[in-house]
């Protein structure tokens, strides 16, 4: 993986190493003239950065894909996108590793394992940073206890984790819940001190949230980022600079990370998905989704597909890899892949 070379965020993968709602409209061919079907990617709320990742992919594909045309739908964030996604409603859609795992073990709402779920990719690891009001009087995780806390947009992934992070440490805030806008405004309006926002910096959330109220960033201490990584085989222990775009800051800030990426089913068309990630993968690929997501282009998306991965990869990655020279792990190759 490339390495940083403006200490934006380090150890990306650590365990891993192991209204604008805007509809994109249009059809997907599956790359032969016949049976033409048109798909649509589920994304997240259209205030975060992800959801500008997801267009500028998406509008990069329909230019240099061959036969891809795809549409782009505001579904707010990779639970409930995955969850559209095995209901059919979505071809494809924003996945983090947290709601991947739930999903393949049949955990939480996903009531049974989703046999069919499948990677296409992921590009970028996920920190979760801790925002706090500069002013507030919350030094630490622990001093979030019994305090208006938003934990992340309504129905997120992000809102999963955090929960899940602070219920292994044991620390009980007042969750103000609340979607991605309205607890922003929450937050510059004085009505909570402290929210989670999860990216790479810098995060245009954070920033807005900033420059109405300067914000301070909290650092978990080794130990409970540690319980927390080992309590859940989705999290890794990592390390974020905020740098100065949120004012002065603590640096680097020690926290959790999944990662970031997109998923579809078995159903998606073999030559289809191979298309996508021979795109996604390339220089050109990158750089494309770097115009949406700026972080994009210091991530390695091929490796990090490899290493970060919980449910089977997709059988046309799985082919695209093999074909490069990569060796793809036997658990993510899935049963309908042929040599």
């Amino acid at each position: 993986m490339p390495a940083t070379t403006n200490g934006t965020a380090r150890h990306y993968l650590n365990a891993f190493t192991l209204g604008a709602a805007g509809i994109v409209a249009a059809s997907l061919l599956p790359l032969t003239a016949e049976a033409q079907a048109r798909l649509a990617m589920g994304a997240t709320h259209s205030g975060s950065a992800f959801y500008s990742y997801q267009v500028a992919v998406v509008s990069d594909w329909n230019d240099t894909v061959e036969g891809v045309g795809m549409s782009v739908q505001e579904l707010g964030g990779a639970a409930a996108s995955t969850q559209a996604l095995l209901r059919g409603e979505v071809d494809m859609g924003i996945a983090v590793t947290s709601s991947d795992h739930q999903a393949v073990q049949g955990e939480g709402d996903y009531g049974s394992p989703a046999e069919n779920l499948r990677t296409l990719y992921f590009f970028a690891p996920l920190p979760l940073n801790w925002v706090v009001s500069a002013d507030a009087d919350i030094a630490g995780l622990d001093d979030l206890a019994g305090r208006d806390f938003n934990p992340g947009g309504r129905g997120t992934a992000t809102e999963g984790q955090t929960e899940t992070a602070l219920e292994i440490l044991g620390i009980e805030p007042n969750y103000y819940r609340a979607g991605g806008s309205d607890a922003l405004d929450a937050y510059q309006n004085r009505r909570l001190d402290a929210f989670v926002k999860a990216g790479l910096h810098p995060d245009g959330y954070i920033q807005q949230a900033h420059s109405s109220r300067p914000v301070r960033l909290l650092s978990m201490t080794p130990d409970q980022a540690q319980q927390v990584a080992d309590a859940r085989p989705y999290f890794s222990v990592g390390e974020v600079d905020p740098a100065d775009f949120y004012g002065e800051q603590e640096s680097p800030l020690i926290t959790i990370q999944t990662g970031i990426g997109i998923n579809t089913t078995s159903e998606l068309a073999e030559e289809a998905a191979y298309g996508i990630v021979a795109r996604a993968f390339s220089e050109e690929g990158i750089q494309a989704a770097a115009d949406g997501y700026a972080p994009a282009a210091q991530v390695d998306p091929l490796q990090l597909t490899l290493n970060a991965s919980v449910a089977p990869l997709h059988a046309g990655v799985v082919r695209y890899l093999k074909e490069q020279g990569h060796e793809v792990p036997q658990r993510l190759v899935p049963p309908e892949y042929t040599e």
